[in-house]
């Protein structure tokens, strides 16, 4: 059997992307899961991929490195990737944080993100399901919605393509280390040889970073989403994104506890969803219905229409979190040989195929995309 360049463990969008980046620059890739591709967070999420809701920072700088990437995925994936831009609304009913929003709106200009502050009235004008009180609004016109299963299995098939092998159901126990340096993995009683392997495996990478020497702290953060049915189904029920201002800090916080805030859109199929809890609980799958109807409350406070429609489903995923707020990603500088990409808590749709992009491209010796000081593997030791 011939020696793989590289092994990625993980075939969420992180891991399928890395695959076909490298395939596609002639690199040998083994892909593995020990479930079936996109069987984990990725094909749980909502399908963000925002600028709107960052600030100023190494996040928000890959974030608009990664939007250059969508519009290449938007080509050759086409309907597939079921892109929609609709822009996002990050709405403010709170004097205090309303009052900062005008910096953080010019540290988005500055970083090349398009966006612009409305009043009360002109956020209603473009959202006019948003009826409720608020003082104003952030618009992100460039922000969109995306299919993340199907964009991650389709870029799996893109990479076996290109020469790729891809492996579901091979569960990785163990990265193999020799003489100081990561030479393979292991799952089970096979070992799988590689000149380096990479780690993206979400929430469950921290294990097989410890195998290898390389302290990665990265938890689950739990998040369970609300799916609302209405009586007929209509895509522009909500025409944009709509997040409550107090989502950002709650994805700062650095609270184990559950964090509550709204972020509500229709789905392609013309429903809604709804969400978003935080709390670092483990790897707790337990759907609560006593949280979905405090999700559902808390979003009909911006969108009263949201408040007599019936909950059709509920459904958990775990963010990997990191405890500075930024994603691991590069090679480690203690471990040679070994690459990681995982991190991005509830940004991983968005930073997915960037993340992809610019290991592939440092394996393979290129300049990569957007700089990666900020996200090295190492900086926990």
């Amino acid at each position: 059997m011939t020696q793989p360049d590289v092994v990625v463990v993980g075939a969420g969008i992180v891991g399928a992307c890395t695959a076909w980046e490298l395939a596609r620059r002639g690199a040998l890739v083994t892909l593995l899961d020990r479930g079936p591709v996109s069987g984990g967070t990725t094909g749980l999420g909502e399908g963000n991929v925002l600028c709107g809701d960052k600030d100023a920072g190494p996040e928000l700088d890959l974030a608009v490195a990664g939007m250059a990437v969508y519009a290449e995925l938007e080509d050759v994936l086409g309907d597939v990737a079921q892109i929609r831009r609709k822009g996002s609304l990050v709405v403010h009913a709170e004097p205090r944080a309303w009052a900062g929003e005008p910096a953080r709106v010019e540290r988005l200009r500055a970083a090349g993100v398009e966006a612009e502050l409305l009043d009360g009235a002109a956020a209603r004008a473009l959202e006019p399901e948003l009826t409720a009180e608020i003082l104003g609004a952030t618009h992100v016109p460039g922000d969109l919605q995306c299919a993340p299963r199907a964009i991650t299995r389709a870029m799996a098939a893109l990479a076996q393509e290109a020469g790729a092998t891809v492996r579901t159901g091979v569960g990785v126990d163990e990265v193999v280390v020799e003489a100081g340096r990561a030479t393979g993995v292991r799952a089970g009683a096979e070992r799988i040889d590689a000149g380096a392997v990479v780690l993206a495996a979400g929430a469950w990478s921290a294990p097989l970073a410890r195998t290898a020497g390389l302290a990665l702290p990265v938890v689950p953060r739990k998040g369970q989403l609300v799916r609302l049915s209405l009586p007929e189904p209509d895509e522009c029920f909500l025409r944009k994104k709509v997040v409550e201002g107090s989502y950002l800090a709650s994805v700062l916080s650095a609270d184990a506890g559950l964090e509550l805030s709204t972020v509500v859109e229709t789905t392609a199929d013309g429903h809604v969803l709804v969400g978003a809890s935080r709390e670092r609980a483990g790897f707790d799958a337990t759907v609560s219905a006593e949280l979905s109807g405090r999700l559902q409350e808390r979003a009909a406070r911006l969108v009263p229409a949201l408040a007599g429609l019936r909950a059709a489903d509920a459904w958990v995923g775990f963010r990997p979190w990191l405890p500075d707020h930024l994603p691991a990603i590069g090679a480690s500088a203690a471990v040679p040989g070994l690459w990681v990409g995982t991190g991005h808590e509830g940004a991983g749709i968005c930073l997915g195929p960037i993340t992809g992009r610019v290991l592939a491209q440092a394996l393979c010796g290129e300049r990569p995309a957007a700089a990666l000081e900020a996200f090295a593997p190492d900086r926990f030791a």
